[in-house]
């Protein structure tokens, strides 16, 4: 009888759903992009019922279909049917996929959803969406609305949901000139966080990475497979994306705006060094970037550019990238002085780099249609330097004045007593003592390009190439958002903060995963306590077993347990070692100070409690040696005859007298129990030992991997007894030695 097979679940059915909404009248959520909406959360209640009557009637035609012979092929039972129901009523088809039509216009478009927050009865679109369905923007609302046109606030806008088929290829066609950036990944990054789908027709808005920040590179969505359907679903697909070439005149007017970069082309940047100035040039729009690897940690670093208009932002490699207008750690922007960064502070204390960005704040971008070329680039001086210079004002307020000069009480400088009467006549005709206290004073008639800031202490004097009140405004008082979250802040500066160090959408290195990847929100506040990013919390509960002590341990927690296996490590006493010097072991329990294998031959169960036996056992073993010799090939032991005689040059022979002579105070009872306290002794020992022991001095003579002080003797020596075992061969005992040691022994100068 053949066996029944289980009949695989169906697939959930067709998804029956469209309501219609009015068009919120607010302006989309920064969050809100792509071809993503918002719906209240009466439409989530109204599509899980639309699911579960569609399951059910699914489910039921095909149970009424089936047979009711248990003994079937296609037979179901009542309670495996009532399991999918109960399971399909609960589920929604991802990604949930929707038709969007503009009921006055009749223009369509395709979307996704991004969460169900909208209010009730109103349906949030994004910017592409609005687009799409010839919906006014944010600013032709705003006119509209001065206007009192009702019709903005009465349109209608129908939300279906629809099955669209995965997609498997898209060919789009750039609709702009200066198509020069590397587009395919760019594309796949910017459609994988924006968009769940791609309709035949519309236009894809990409911002460009280079040379026109703030403006857009446009695509043409000119052909997607499968066909027939006008819109694919690219989420949990491959989709394979083919840009067609520019034609003619695009290459031509391509060309043409490469031409014009060239006439005010940057220096590259590059690696600096401490009292290494660097020279170079710097366009608007455009950043130099240099990097600083090597300084003097005890000292502060001082960053200067002397050129004004040149604005200095630093960070550290904590940040992904070089720093931004919007994301760095230190920086310029007034020009009066230079960056000075203390040794104590905690960010530069565990950096590796530093991360220097230079830039024209005053951007001016070329024109696509223009025919006028760039602005010259601006000349610039960057210097590196850990020398601090004392500042000039200081030092005009510890200058002494000179007994014959007295201070002008209009423009505070020295001035002789016999002209100053002269200098006064002249000054206060001519010149204008800034009336809000700063000590500035300007040529009459040009005091109207001197500014004072109303919510700050800032000062600056405007000239006719750079506006500077502007710029402090822009900097200091503006308020930003930031474009990875919904935080606001009320300078750059504070944007910046955000953005190196608490915005949940940090790129930052996992220093368990290894991935670039967000840091997440912070919401239980510890990485205050821990140093640890959100992610890398949680990235960190993974275990792993130590590579010391085979313990499973959390990888969050694996460097207080490596300290612990350190501090363990540098609280050892140094290892004990055989008091054969040409032995390569540790000792054994025994009153000789020798390993077991030593004392071996000079063991004996005899009452002994003198010690007068033991002693004429060594001075047996000694007058054999220095006699007779032990034979061996290998043999270098000193007080041996075939050790003196393998010597090189060879030592000559001692005689029984001389030899008798020699023995005897090496055997007394008080030199033989006096261990490690007391002379060595000399045992011959065989081949492998002997290997060992070579192996152990050669290992006491190297440094570790870091090029510090290496191992005594002793470590070496139980460090090639520990691992002889395991070893293949000679090198083998010297490296897997040396890992030993590594994690095990203490260096001589810790």
């Amino acid at each position: 009888m053949a066996r029944k097979v289980a009949t695989p679940s169906p697939p959930l059915p067709h998804l029956a759903w469209s309501l219609t909404f009015h068009l919120s009248p607010l302006p989309p959520p920064p969050s809100l992009t792509g071809d993503k909406l918002l719906l209240p959360q009466a439409a989530l209640e109204s599509l899980l019922e639309a699911a579960s009557q569609s399951a059910a009637n699914h489910l039921q035609s095909t149970t009424t279909s089936s047979s009711h012979d248990p003994a079937s092929w296609d037979y179901v039972s009542p309670y495996e049917t009532l399991s999918r129901r109960n399971e399909a009523r609960q589920q929604l088809p991802h990604p949930l996929t929707f038709r969007v039509t503009n009921l006055v216009t009749g223009r369509i478009a395709y979307a996704g959803i991004r969460e169900f927050s909208a209010e009730e009865g109103q349906v949030v679109l994004s910017n592409f969406l609005r687009e799409g369905l010839a919906l006014p923007n944010l600013e032709q609302q705003q006119q509209q609305e001065g206007e009192d046109d009702a019709r903005l606030f009465e349109a209608r806008i129908k939300v279906e949901a629809i099955n669209i088929p995965k997609g498997t290829f898209a060919r789009l066609r750039p609709l702009d000139a200066g198509y020069e950036e590397d587009w395919k990944p760019i594309l796949e990054n910017h459609l994988q966080k924006n968009f769940t789908t791609l309709a035949v027709n519309s236009i894809l808005a990409i911002p460009r990475l280079s040379h026109q920040p703030g403006k857009d590179f446009k695509f043409l969505i000119d052909q997607v497979k499968p066909e027939g359907t006008g819109a694919i679903c690219i989420v949990d697909t491959d989709l394979e994306v083919d840009i067609e070439p520019l034609n003619e005149e695009q290459a031509k007017e391509s060309l043409r705006q490469r031409e014009l970069r060239k006439t005010a082309e940057s220096s590259s940047g590059g690696q600096i060094n401490i009292d290494g100035p660097k020279e170079g040039t710097i366009s608007d729009g455009n950043f130099v970037r240099f990097n600083l690897k090597t300084w003097d940690r005890s000292k502060p670093i001082s960053i200067s550019v002397p050129e004004e208009n040149v604005d200095i932002l630093v960070s550290t490699d904590t940040i992904q990238g070089y720093p931004k207008l919007e994301e760095w750690t230190w920086a310029r922007f007034d020009g009066s002085r230079p960056i000075l960064i203390l040794p104590d502070d905690p960010v530069i204390s565990s950096a590796k780099e530093l991360k220097i960005s230079l830039q024209v704040y005053e951007q001016t971008f070329v024109d696509s249609n223009s025919k006028k070329p760039m602005p010259p680039p601006t000349n610039f001086l960057l210097s590196v330097t850990q020398t601090i210079h004392q500042n000039d004002d200081e030092d005009e307020e510890m200058a002494e004045i000179a007994p014959d000069s007295e201070i002008c009480s209009n423009c505070k400088r020295s001035i002789p007593k016999r002209s100053m009467m002269l200098h006064q006549n002249f000054c206060f005709r001519n010149n204008i003592l800034c009336p809000h206290g700063c000590g500035q004073v300007f040529k009459r008639g040009t005091e109207s390009d001197h500014w004072h800031c109303t919510e700050c202490r800032a000062f600056g004097l405007n000239t006719p190439d750079r506006n500077t009140y502007n710029k402090h405004m822009d900097i200091a008082h503006t308020s930003r958002r930031c474009a990875s979250c919904d935080y606001s802040a009320g300078s750059l500066s504070e944007l910046a903060t955000h953005k190196t160090t608490t915005c949940p959408n940090k790129l930052i290195i996992c220093r368990f995963c290894h991935l670039v990847v967000p840091q997440e929100e912070d919401t239980n506040f510890t990485a205050a306590v821990t140093g640890l990013a959100p992610h890398e919390t949680s990235c960190g509960g993974r275990t792993t077993n130590c590579h010391i002590c085979e313990r499973i341990v959390q990888l969050k927690n694996m460097e207080v347990h490596l300290k612990n296996h350190d501090l363990e490590r540098k609280s050892q006493a140094l290892p004990r070692v055989c008091r054969n010097v040409n032995c390569a072991r540790t000792t054994a329990d025994n009153n000789l100070g020798l390993c077991s294998v030593c004392f071996g031959p000079l063991y004996s169960s005899a009452y002994d409690p003198t010690g007068q036996a033991l002693a004429r056992r060594v001075e047996l073993r000694y007058l054999t040696q220095l006699l007779k010799g032990c034979g061996k090939s290998w043999c270098t032991n000193e007080m041996c005859k075939t050790g003196r005689a393998n010597s090189k040059p060879p030592l000559p022979t001692i005689p029984s007298k001389e030899a008798t002579a020699l023995v005897k105070p090496l055997v007394t009872k008080e030199g033989l129990q006096g261990g490690y306290t007391s002379h060595p002794l000399h045992f011959c020992v065989d081949e492998t030992v002997s290997k060992r022991k070579s192996l152990a001095e050669m290992l006491s003579l190297t440094e570790d991997s870091q090029g510090r002080s290496g191992w005594a003797i002793e470590w070496c020596i139980k460090a090639v007894e520990v691992v002889a075992f395991e070893a293949m061969d000679e090198l083998d005992t010297m490296n897997k030695a040396r890992g030993w040691l590594e994690k095990f022994a203490v260096k001589r100068d810790e």
